[in-house]
């Protein structure tokens, strides 16, 4: 139970991680006229605009600029799409992301708008030899040229968190101008999808976001069409939910052991009836109440530590079996498998004492009479 706890909270704080604590993200509407059926679609998106508004926020350090294209890669067929971000050069570092061979996409290259293109480590193995460094590969047939495949993030559990986390292991990255008809020029049409703001201060984020949620909510009348994504509170969040998820395993493990404690202490009570004359004769040949005591604890905690040993085998087994059939990833640390011997020696102790000092408050001589 600890392990599949473990494991969880493991995933959930690494998938929030990898969005940065010190930054925030702000995911805006970006829909056409003719799918505009309310009023919050009708206000404008993210745009060159709000960009420079958030930029003279105090603690506002940098702003990556993401414009989302999906676009159809003939390499992989025509029925393949594909999603292609459109953004700058900062948008790596920004993002945490790696090259495993070639660059990233320049600001030489969003100025001069060129086309060139960085793939994820699955969509270019998907692609195959023709998304090797320096090879053309078509987005919806425009011509791009590959400078650079990312290092692989793995996979992604959309369900892990209340966040869809982008994948970018099936993602391509293009010049922030887009495809070859777009044209480069920061007009109030033109909007983008996210953008990414670094902060000076991880500590500061609730009150910075507040002041940009502010400012665009301002520039757009009070309608709220964008969202405001802060790592720092999601990991606040996951670590509150984990806390109840710890407190509900450990209710169920505490009940556990409830009712294999009283379990012991039945055997143990019937085993001191059963050698009512073996501790009478241990009593006769001198062993005092301590000795007597110490006996059948020892047998306690002997049965309920081999218990424990055995459990933490099967435990083992049984989170490996939940990791490949199930793909809940697990984690057993060496904290957990030690807290478990200690609690298997704990309930023999407690399930132990009431049984042992029964075992030596015998009278001897009733003892030995005993058939």
């Amino acid at each position: 139970m600890l392990a599949i706890a473990e494991g969880a909270k493991k995933q959930t704080l690494d998938q929030i991680g990898r969005l940065g604590t010190d930054s925030i993200i702000i995911r805006g509407s970006n829909q056409d006229n003719k799918q505009k059926s309310t009023i919050s679609d009708f206000a404008h998106g993210l745009n060159f605009e709000d960009i420079q508004a958030i930029r003279h926020i105090p603690g506002v350090v940098d702003i990556s600029i993401v414009s989302e294209i999906s676009s159809i890669i003939a390499e992989l067929g025509p029925s393949e799409i594909v999603t292609a971000l459109g953004v700058n050069q900062n948008y790596l570092d920004n993002r945490g992301l790696k090259l495993a061979r070639g660059r990233f996409i320049s600001d030489i290259d969003v100025e001069n708008r060129h086309q060139v293109c960085v793939l994820g480590q699955e969509l270019a193995r998907r692609i195959g030899q023709d998304s090797v460094l320096g090879s053309t590969i078509h987005f919806d047939n425009y011509p791009y040229r590959v400078v650079g495949i990312l290092q692989s993030r793995g996979n992604i559990d959309d369900d892990t968190i209340p966040l869809a986390l982008r994948d970018f292991d099936n993602t391509a990255f293009i010049p922030l101008v887009g495809l070859a008809d777009a044209s480069y020029s920061f007009a109030e049409t033109d909007e983008f999808s996210e953008l990414i703001i670094k902060i000076s201060d991880p500590g500061l984020s609730g009150s910075i976001s507040n002041t940009i949620r502010r400012a665009l909510l301002w520039r757009r009348g009070g309608i709220e069409n964008f969202e405001v994504i802060v790592p720092l509170e999601l990991l606040s969040q996951a670590r509150q939910a984990q806390h109840l998820f710890n407190i509900v395993l450990g209710s169920i493990a505490g009940i556990s052991l409830l009712v294999g404690g009283i379990g012991i202490m039945n055997i143990m009570l019937a085993n001191v009836s059963e050698r009512t004359r073996e501790i009478g004769i241990r009593r006769a040949i001198g062993a005092n109440t301590r000795h007597v005591i110490v006996q059948f604890l020892g047998e306690s905690i002997l049965l309920t530590l081999i218990g424990g040993a055995l459990g933490i085998v099967m435990g083992s087994i049984s989170a490996l079996g939940v990791n490949i059939f199930i793909q809940w990833k697990t984690s057993i640390s060496l904290w957990s498998v030690l807290l478990a011997l200690l609690m298997s020696i704990g309930v023999g102790i407690i399930s132990g004492i009431y049984p042992a000092v029964k075992a030596a408050k015998m009278d001897p001589v009733e003892a030995l009479r005993h058939i």
